[in-house]
C-alpha cells in the first residue's frame, strides 16, 4: 500500500531534504542570501535524515543483520547512508547564516506531529513503520514514551551541534 510506503520518517524527511536543497538551489541561481527560514528547514532535513540514517544503523547492528547491509537495496542505501553523509557536509560547508539556538526546539515540531499520526493511524490499520511504535511490539505505550524520549534527545542534540557549526563562523550574518 502506497501510503504505508509514504508513513515512514524516512520517506517523508527525505521528501523534506530535497523541497529544501532545491529551495536553496533557487536562492543561489538567483544569487540571492539565503533567509533564515531557508537555512532553519535545512538544519531540520538534516537533522532527521541523520536521524533516520542513524536509527537505520542501530536497528541492524542491534538485530545482528550487520550482512543485510551489503543486501540492502541500492535505494536504502542511498537514503539510510549516503544522503545523510551529504546533508552534513552541505548544511556544515554551505551554510552561511548564524542560526539562533532557540531553533533547535523547532527539530521536535515534525517528529512529534509524524508520532502522532503514526500512533493513530497504526492504530487504525494495524500496521505501524516501525517495531519501537507498536505497542505490542515495543511493550506498551510506556516503552513508547522511552523511545520517543531517546529521539527526542537525539534529535536536539543533533540540531544544536549543526548551530553549533553556524555559530563557529566568523562573518555570518
Amino acid at each position: 500500500m502506497a501510503i504505508n510506503v509514504l508513513s515512514y520518517f524516512t520517506i517523508q524527511s527525505h521528501v523534506v531534504m530535497v523541497i529544501a536543497l532545491a529551495l536553496a538551489v533557487v536562492v543561489g541561481i538567483r544569487g540571492q542570501p539565503e533567509p533564515q527560514w531557508l537555512t532553519v528547514l535545512r538544519l531540520l532535513a538534516t537533522t532527521y535524515v541523520v536521524v533516520s540514517g542513524g536509527v537505520f544503523a542501530l536497528l541492524i547492528l542491534d538485530q545482528e543483520l550487520s550482512p543485510f547491509l551489503l543486501q540492502a537495496p541500492l535505494a536504502s542505501r542511498l537514503l539510510h547512508f549516503v544522503l545523510p553523509i551529504y546533508a552534513v557536509g552541505d548544511f556544515v560547508f554551505a551554510t552561511h547564516r548564524r542560526l539562533p539556538w532557540s531553533a533547535a526546539w523547532l527539530s521536535l515540531g515534525f517528529p512529534i506531529l509524524w508520532a502522532g499520526y503514526t500512533l493513530v493511524r497504526g492504530n487504525a490499520a494495524n500496521w505501524y513503520p516501525y517495531f519501537f511504535l507498536d505497542p505490542s511490539a515495543a511493550g506498551g505505550y510506556g516503552m513508547i514514551s522511552v523511545y520517543a524520549f531517546g529521539l527526542a534527545v537525539v534529535i536536539l542534540t543533533l540540531a544544536t551541534a549543526l548551530i553549533a557549526t553556524t555559530r563557529m563562523r566568523r562573518g555570518s550574518p
